[in-house]
């Protein structure tokens, strides 16, 4: 069921990592790539566990490490935003892919560009719907046990949408 290219930010990637799910982005697009910047975001201090997963899936070329662009679209004001995100967007941008990523600022530049945008919800919805994993609500329960930030009441919304 693999579609196109997707740009992985740092979070939708530690989120992935805690879940033991890394797998799944390259299981849903053809091609994964992740810039030199975010990998040295998620990188820098991960959890033992977490850091196991990252090299595995790197190592497994599920993901696949790319110079991140570091021009940004000339008709765009450049967004404040960190390192990892502008680079995923930018090459997004460049090479016409979805941008997984979490932080509002980063989604609304994405967007602003006419990028399609992905976050960890969506792609949890896409791998139940293609039945990679069998409920979402089990694994947003985890990551929020485990210290990873989603806004509850989207959570919730999006698992009523879902019939969670």
């Amino acid at each position: 069921m693999s579609a196109h290219l997707l740009v992985a930010d740092s979070g939708p990637l530690i989120a992935l990592a805690r879940l033991d799910l890394l797998a799944l982005p390259s299981q849903l697009f053809s091609e994964v790539l992740v810039t030199d910047t975010v990998w040295q975001e998620v990188t820098r201090e991960p959890r033992p566990l977490e850091h196991l997963r990252l090299q595995a899936a790197r190592h497994g070329n599920r993901l696949q490490l790319v110079e991140g662009p570091l021009n940004w679209p000339a008709e765009q004001p450049l967004p404040v935003l960190d390192g990892g995100e502008l680079t995923a967007i930018a090459l997004a941008g460049a090479r016409g892919a979805t941008v997984l990523l979490e932080e509002r600022r980063g989604r609304a530049a994405a967007v602003a560009l006419g990028l399609r945008v992905l976050g960890t919800l969506g792609l949890l919805v896409m791998a139940r719907d293609a039945g990679l994993v069998a409920r979402v609500r089990p694994l947003t329960t985890a990551l929020m046990a485990g210290g990873y930030f989603l806004a509850p009441a989207l959570v919730e919304r999006l698992l009523a949408e879902i019939g969670e």
